[in-house]
């Protein structure tokens, strides 16, 4: 196919690229490509309870932190790797009571305060020894010295901070290592014999569990709140009161595997309570990161019966992209790559690509293939780049080329991204293959979900996963109806964005990416539709009949 003349005297160099995927190769293009959506302003806004960023993988949350540190000047970066919270997976003392059922939830906010606040301190006065920190609580002591409540504080600071400038873990360690000492004296000489692990927290009979969740509890509520308390109205009256002196603290990666699974969940779930309780810093934001898979995995492993998620959506700044936002962010990356070398003239992407692939523009066929998210409008360009060495322009035939791979690899990136939720994701796709690109729920008959069952699942009928037990109950055990399962196969689809579904002639089509509200299940009948996402036609063979 011939190329287009695009007037511009260059031509396209191997591993030329519009930036990387993950904002932290992302030097070269982030910060002078960076698009304002309004949510940099909100972040920046320490007074808008909006600080828990919320978003699929490649919507931006680590971009956005990261832009965060460029413009505002007091910002501390806490990564959780650093925090050394496997000391706490690996106390046999922590291990006996959790096991036992006692709730350290507690335990793990006072931890979570602890460590912030300390960070906070140690930032603000510069306190990288023991002289500047006897000199600060010594310079604190004679302001407060007729305040009973900030008394406390200084004295918590005092016997908790006892090495600010130590690095966390040393805090984490310190603070857990008490609080160790606490729980074993409660339990006394009554269980002197017995090991204090894991596996004896779970073997102890209903008596002694009892026993010792009523002497952990009130451990656990006796742990310095009060003081707490107090040191967190002196930092808000007395210390980061001055509105032309912001600070944030941003935690990121905690996707990342930096603790024990079902530890994880809880310290999210602290962390989450700590932040909300922050808000009381008019000048102090603690910004966090978190993605979808991830929030609602914390929020189902730890809900308990007082949970009441309405509560926490204040506190959620959801990334969502426009089209014209996200044509904003690639026409100022394809006008960098081409000005850093060929042209100071500015280039915009509807000039380098083909003008129509089919009956609409390539910009719109791109953003089709998207869940309207930079990451995925960047990695089809790049692909595309990649076979249009040496040209001067990208034709449609490369842009077939790069969307089988580009389907391809968002394929096995959906798998990697909800893994944790639904292990067997890729699995349940292939019910998907060789289908049109829009049918009906009822298009799927007994015989071809039989077929499906058997070839994906006969040898995890023991599983838990949702799909496989309710697949199993109504093939193997005649319980409930296909309908049922479809729906739930379904839903799952929906929610990582397989699919959009219609639920009836007169309603629109929900995409995950898009609604804040999934269809009810009540609407969803035999004859409402599926639509595949165009990401994943070809690596799926969609039959697309326009």
């Amino acid at each position: 196919m011939n190329e287009r003349d695009t007037g511009i005297n260059f031509s396209f160099k191997r591993n030329d690229t519009v930036g990387a995927a993950d904002a932290e190769a992302d030097d070269t293009y982030l910060s002078e490509c960076f698009v304002e959506t309004g949510d940099l302003a909100v972040l920046q806004d320490t007074t808008n309870a909006k600080r828990i960023i919320v978003g699929r993988t490649g919507a931006g949350k680590s971009a956005l932190i990261r832009k965060l540190k460029e413009v505002e000047e007091h910002v501390i970066d806490v990564p959780p790797q650093n925090l050394s919270l496997s000391y706490i997976a690996n106390s046999d003392i922590i291990n006996f009571f959790e096991s036992a059922g006692v709730s350290l939830d507690l335990f793990y906010q006072l931890l979570w305060k602890h460590v912030l606040t300390v960070e906070l301190l140690k930032y603000k006065f510069k306190i990288h020894n023991e002289a500047q920190k006897q000199s600060f609580l010594a310079s604190l002591t004679s302001v407060f010295r007729r305040d009973h409540s900030k008394e406390q504080a200084i004295n918590y600071l005092r016997e908790w901070g006892e090495k600010f400038w130590n690095e966390t873990e040393y805090r984490v360690q310190e603070l857990t290592t008490k609080v160790e000492t606490d729980l074993k004296a409660a339990i006394g000489a009554d269980f002197g014999g017995m090991k204090l692990d894991a596996s004896a927290g779970r073997k102890l009979t209903e008596e002694d569990k009892r026993e010792v969740v009523q002497r952990g509890k009130k451990v656990v509520s006796q742990i310095q709140i009060k003081a707490l308390s107090d040191v967190a109205r002196m930092l808000s009256e007395d210390i980061f009161n001055d509105p032309q002196q912001k600070y944030f603290i941003t935690i990121d990666g905690l996707d990342e595997h930096w603790v024990e699974e079902s530890l994880r969940y809880k310290l999210i779930r602290s962390l989450i309570e700590t932040v909300r309780s922050f808000l009381k810093l008019t000048h102090v934001k603690i910004v966090i990161a978190l993605r979808v898979d991830l929030l609602n995995r914390v929020i189902s492993k730890t809900k308990d019966a007082g949970f009441q998620e309405e509560k926490y959506e204040s506190l959620y700044l959801k990334l969502r992209w426009s089209r014209p936002q996200l044509e904003e962010l690639l026409d100022r990356r394809i006008e960098k790559l081409v000005r850093q070398r060929y042209t100071t003239r500015p280039v915009k992407l509807k000039e380098l690509f083909p003008r129509q692939i089919g009956k609409i523009t390539f910009f719109e066929y791109l953003v089709d293939r998207t869940f309207l998210r930079p990451r995925d409008a960047i990695l089809f360009v790049n692909l595309c780049l990649d076979h249009a060495e040496n040209r001067n322009s990208v034709t449609a035939q490369i842009v077939s080329t790069a969307e089988g791979e580009y389907s391809g690899k968002r394929m096995i990136s959906l798998q990697e991204e909800w893994g944790g939720t639904y292990p067997f994701l890729s699995d349940y796709a292939t019910l998907l293959q060789g289908r049109p690109y829009t049918f009906r729920y009822a298009a799927i008959n007994r015989e071809a979900f039989e077929e499906f069952f058997y070839a994906r699942f006969s040898h995890n009928l023991d599983s838990d996963d949702s799909v496989i037990q309710s697949a199993s109950d109504f093939i193997l055990n005649g319980k409930g109806t296909l309908h049922s399962v479809l729906t739930t196969v379904f839903q799952v689809f929906y929610t990582v964005g397989l699919i959009g579904i219609k639920p009836d002639s007169t309603s629109g089509t929900y995409w995950s990416f898009h609604n804040n509200d999934a269809p009810s299940l009540g609407s969803i009948k035999p004859n409402s539709f599926a639509y595949v996402h165009p990401t994943f036609w070809r690596t799926l063979g969609i039959i697309n009949r326009d």
